[in-house]
C-alpha cells in the first residue's frame, strides 16, 4: 500500500513539473452556535453548535479554467462523543471563465447554496431564498450531488442546481431537485438598481424499488416571479435600502392520494436596510398555505423553510458583523419568526474562515484577497 501511495505521489510530483498544470488547494472552515425558541411543532426549539470543514486539493489547466478538485467534508456537533458526524467526500469537474463570469461544476460539490432572504447575489455563494432551502438543512447537507452553474454578467444572472438527494434502492426512495434562478437588472445610475427575476423549482419524489400499493410518485413545483430596487448609499455598497415583491405559487401533486394538483398561491415581499456593519431584513408571506403535503412527507420531499406552511408568515433578521476581511467572517444574528399561529426567536453566532492558494500568495506578498473581496458568511 506505502509503495503504490509514493508511487502515485511522484507521478503527480513529475506532471506538475513537466507541464503547465498548476496545484489548486482550498480550506474552508465554519463554526456555528445557533439557538432556537419556538412555540411550533413545525420547528422544535432546539440548540445546534457545530463545525464543518472542507479541504480540498486539485488540478488545473489552461490558465485554471479547467480543474478537477478532491476532497473530504466533515460536519461534527459539538460535544463530548463522536455522534452525529458526517464525513462525505467530495469530488468535481470545474469550468470557470473570470473574463465572461461563467462558472460550471459537476459531481459531488461542497455546498455553496447561502439561505438569503432576498434573491440577490452574494459573493462567493449562490443566494437562495427560504423557501427553496432552509437554515437546518444548509447545516446538515455538506453536498450537492450533481451539477452548479453560475452566469454573473452586467445585466443577466443566472443561478442553477441539480441536486441528487438519495438514489433508488429497495427501501429508499428517489429524490431529487433541480433550481434555476435567474434574472435582470439594470442602473437607473450608478447607486440606484432596478431588477426583475424568476425562481422556478421542480422536486420530485419517486417510489423505491420494493414499494407497497399505497406508495407513489411526489410532485412539487415553484415559481416565483419578482421585481426589485435597491439604492446605495456609498462606493462601497455596504450602506443600502432594498425593496422586493412578487408572488409565490408552487404545483404540488401525491399520485399515491387523488392524483390531483394543489396550487396555493400568495404575496411575497422584503424590505432590507444596511449602514456599515449592520443589515436589516422583513419578509413578508401572505396567502394560501405553501407545502400542503409537509404533514406526510415533511423534509424528505421539502426542503424550503417550514413556517411557509402557514397562512401568514412574517421572518425579521437582524445582521452584525463583529469582524470581516477577505479570509474571515465573524457575524452575529437574532431571527423573528412570526406567523398566523405561534412566534419564534433564534439566536446565532456563525464564524467562516476561508484560505486558498490565491490568498495565501496574495497575503505573503503583502496584498489584499482577490479582488480585495471581504469573505461572507455561508450561514
Amino acid at each position: 500500500m506505502r509503495y503504490w501511495l509514493s508511487t502515485i505521489l511522484m507521478a503527480l510530483v513529475s506532471v506538475f513539473t513537466l507541464s503547465s498544470q498548476e496545484l489548486e488547494w482550498s480550506v474552508d472552515m465554519n463554526a456555528v452556535f445557533n439557538n432556537r425558541e419556538s412555540e411550533t411543532a413545525l420547528a422544535p426549539s432546539s440548540t445546534n453548535i457545530f463545525t464543518r470543514i472542507t479541504p480540498m486539493i486539485g488540478v488545473s489547466m489552461d490558465r485554471t479554467r479547467h480543474s478537477i478538485m478532491g476532497g473530504v467534508t466533515w460536519y461534527q456537533p459539538m460535544n463530548d462523543h463522536m455522534h452525529g458526524y458526517k464525513v462525505l467526500p467530495a469530488l468535481y469537474y470545474r469550468y470557470e471563465d473570470r473574463k465572461k463570469g461563467y462558472d460550471f461544476k459537476f459531481g459531488m460539490i461542497p455546498n455553496e447554496l447561502k439561505v438569503n432572504t432576498l434573491n440577490v447575489g452574494t459573493r462567493g455563494n449562490v443566494s437562495v431564498p427560504s423557501f427553496l432551502f432552509n437554515d437546518s438543512i444548509s447545516y446538515v447537507r455538506p453536498n450537492i450531488n450533481g451539477f452548479l452553474i453560475k452566469v454573473d454578467k452586467k445585466h443577466f444572472w443566472l443561478h442553477s442546481w441539480l441536486d441528487w438527494r438519495q438514489l433508488q434502492t429497495n427501501n429508499r426512495r428517489e429524490a431529487f431537485q433541480v433550481v434555476g434562478i435567474l434574472g435582470w437588472k439594470s442602473s437607473i445610475r450608478s447607486d440606484n438598481i432596478f431588477d426583475i427575476s424568476a425562481i422556478l423549482s421542480y422536486n420530485h419524489l419517486a417510489k423505491s424499488k420494493q414499494h407497497n400499493d399505497d406508495q407513489g410518485v411526489v410532485d412539487n413545483a415553484i415559481f416565483s416571479p419578482q421585481i426589485g430596487f435597491v439604492h446605495f448609499f456609498n462606493k462601497s455598497y455596504d450602506s443600502f435600502i432594498r425593496l422586493q415583491a412578487g408572488a409565490l405559487m408552487s404545483f404540488d401533486r401525491d399520485r399515491s392520494a387523488d392524483n390531483k394538483w394543489q396550487v396555493p398561491i400568495g404575496f411575497i415581499g422584503a424590505v432590507a436596510g444596511g449602514w456599515k456593519w449592520l443589515r436589516l431584513t422583513e419578509n413578508i408571506y401572505a396567502g394560501q398555505r405553501q407545502m400542503p403535503l409537509y404533514d406526510k412527507y415533511a423534509s424528505l420531499l421539502y426542503q424550503g423553510d417550514q413556517f411557509y406552511h402557514n397562512k401568514f408568515y412574517s421572518r425579521t433578521d437582524l445582521v452584525a458583523t463583529i469582524f470581516q476581511r477577505d479570509f474571515v467572517n465573524l457575524e452575529a444574528r437574532l431571527t423573528f419568526h412570526a406567523t398566523d399561529k405561534s412566534t419564534s426567536f433564534w439566536q446565532q453566532l456563525a464564524v467562516r474562515f476561508y484560505l486558498d492558494q490565491n490568498l495565501w500568495r496574495n497575503h505573503k506578498k503583502g496584498r489584499k484577497g482577490t479582488k480585495g473581496l471581504p469573505l461572507q458568511s455561508q450561514f
